[in-house]
């Protein structure tokens, strides 16, 4: 078994993971999980990628002169990563790609409901924009970003 990637804790020291069998397969179904997510998320707003402008646009932090790039390239970016992940195919720079769309995530929705925006994310899909639906957004972003670290500080050997 190769251990040359130990997990990281707290103040930057690596921390022992039990080695078993049930935790590789949380490991698997984590990083699996998390990458179909993204294959979908994606999927969903390459259908319509001018709705996934609009709801770019609405966030209010990118200049207009790059929204549309932006909303043509994150849903690939998105089912790239997702699918590597699924097949666990250069999974580090994957879930390191993913876990940095997470922090971007979770920083836009806050930045907004600090703002007093009442916006729709477009994550997965268009829907009614809402305050409520915003908290749960951000909710379900930082969960995302728990669980891109946990596949990014995977020990090797505990994929299977």
């Amino acid at each position: 078994m190769d251990c040359s990637r130990p997990a990281i804790g707290h103040w930057g020291k690596a921390v022992s993971l039990p080695e078993g069998s049930l935790t590789r397969w949380l490991y698997l179904a984590i990083r699996i999980a998390l990458g179909a997510a993204f294959v979908y998320a994606g999927a969903v707003k390459v259908t319509d990628p001018m709705q996934f402008a609009d709801n770019i646009a609405s966030f209010e932090i990118l200049p207009n002169a790059i929204v549309s790039i932006f909303a043509l390239s994150l849903p690939i970016f998105e089912i790239v990563a997702g699918f590597l992940l699924v097949v666990g195919v250069w999974r580090y720079p994957a879930s390191l790609g993913i876990l940095i769309l997470c922090a971007v995530f979770v920083v836009a929705v806050a930045a907004a409901l600090a703002r007093g925006l009442t916006i729709d994310c477009g994550c997965f899909g268009p829907s009614e924009p809402s305050r409520a639906k915003m908290w749960l957004d951000l909710g379900r972003d930082i969960v995302l970003l728990l669980a891109a670290s946990l596949v990014y500080l995977q020990p090797s050997h505990a994929e299977s």
